[in-house]
């Protein structure tokens, strides 16, 4: 199988048609900006606003990207991928055809970069709270650490507890898990070797199993890539009032 025979872009006008089911949270997941002309005190660096200005189009231009980047892993998603049954009568993949493969290698190379597109998503949002209270924490290792800790004393308690428990919503533990598993571990839309962990018996002696192995479908993926959306439209929501620029 070639794998680029398979690779093939939406039709400009299948593009809405495919991301329709989340469409509605997409839009919301943008802020508004200014089209005013800098002050003298933006200029002279007085004023955040240029910053914010700045940050908030990086906002939204991530959004953009997010949105083409889930709309390409659905429209592979959509051509069909019957791993739901991933394993039977000892045969892996025993509905696939050539052309399922295919999908299957698509979807997940769009899919992992969605989860590192969503993640520096919500990494802009730590730069517009950083920018819009003037905290001044450098972009370096623990940003977001740094930015949270700075913007306790910034008398935005409501802004500052919602951050502080982010790490603790289930979505978002959820979506970290998934990500730092597609980035840095085993990749679970990959069949791992069925290897099991040793564990020490009473005796002394070590035991491994050995079974089929572990595989995550496509569909356990996108629900929570639906998740991951659903989240950054709350977050988003909860700065928007904070940080947008009025026309």
């Amino acid at each position: 199988m070639d794998i680029y025979d398979y690779a093939k872009y939406p039709n400009k006008e299948d593009w809405l048609k495919i991301c329709k089911e989340k469409a509605s949270a997409f839009e919301k997941i943008g802020l508004k900006e200014s089209n005013s002309q800098p002050t003298l005190e933006d200029i002279f660096g007085l004023n955040n606003g240029v910053k914010l200005k700045y940050w908030i189009k990086e906002f939204n231009n991530r959004s953009f990207d997010l949105t083409t980047n889930y709309t390409l892993l659905k429209s592979y998603y959509d051509a069909g991928i019957p791993d739901d049954a991933w394993y039977s009568n000892n045969e892996y993949f025993p509905h696939f055809e050539e052309r399922h493969f295919a999908n299957l290698y698509w979807f997940g190379f769009y899919m992992e970069s969605f989860f590192t597109r969503a993640e520096g998503l919500i990494d802009a949002i730590y730069h517009l709270v950083n920018v819009k209270y003037n905290l001044e924490i450098k972009e370096a290792s623990g940003f977001r650490a740094n930015v949270l800790a700075a913007l306790q004393t910034a008398d935005d308690k409501t802004l500052y507890d919602y951050l502080s428990t982010l790490p603790k919503n289930k979505k978002f533990k959820k979506m970290n898990d998934y990500r730092n598993n597609l980035v840095h571990n085993f990749r679970r839309n990959q069949i791992d070797s069925g290897i099991g962990n040793p564990r020490k018996q009473a005796d002394g002696s070590i035991v491994r199993t050995l079974s089929v192995g572990n595989y995550t479908t496509s569909t356990e993926f996108l629900n929570v890539i639906h998740e991951t959306i659903d989240l950054l439209v709350e977050i988003t929501d909860k700065i928007r009032n904070k940080v947008d620029q009025s026309e």
